[in-house]
């Protein structure tokens, strides 16, 4: 046996095998770049149109929006009166979502769930052309900073190059930290 209490027979051998391989790590110039919520749908024109139908309820488990038969703003509306309802108060809303609203209002002798209908269309409608503006918002932001990122670049590019220029005609440059 050696001083250190280890055989001689069993040095610089394992009983494990010959233990993990390491590999040296590629390094890239760019990371791949980050895909976002709106790359899952490829357009506004991808998402369903106003007139798409509104689909059922498939619910397994009930669901805070499914327990009652008739919802509880429905309940609300029935207890006070409701003022006449005009159409001035549209003027905020862009020529595209006027059009989109076609749809008349259930009459005034129409069934609660009649009612109960229109005004969960009329939620649909707009939670799609909430998604829509959304979703135009952001490839807006996307391809904003993809042109701020190749412009960033292009001014690096020219900095690095006159940097470089003035450095072989010994011409001192400052250095940035960078």
């Amino acid at each position: 046996m050696s001083s250190s209490g280890y055989s001689t027979i069993h040095a610089g051998r394992s009983n494990y095998g010959p233990g993990p391989t390491r590999t040296a790590p590629t390094i890239t110039s760019h990371a791949p770049p980050l895909r976002s919520a709106s790359t899952r749908r490829y357009s506004p024109d991808a998402l369903l149109g106003p007139d798409a139908p509104t689909q059922p309820r498939n619910y397994v488990t009930p669901s805070a929006t499914s327990r009652k038969e008739i919802p509880s703003y429905f309940i609300k509306q029935q207890r006070r009166p409701s003022p006449p309802q005009t159409t001035s108060g549209m003027s905020g809303m862009s020529e595209d979502e006027d059009d989109e609203l076609t749809e008349e209002p259930p009459a005034e002798n129409a069934t609660d769930q009649e009612k109960i209908d229109y005004k969960r269309r009329q939620n649909t409608l707009a939670a799609r052309r909430s998604r829509k503006r959304k979703l135009m918002y952001t490839q807006q932001l996307e391809a904003t900073v993809e042109n701020l990122t190749r412009e960033k670049d292009m001014w690096r590019t020219r900095a690095l190059t006159l940097r470089q220029l003035l450095r072989s005609h010994n011409i001192p440059c400052p250095e940035f930290k960078d």
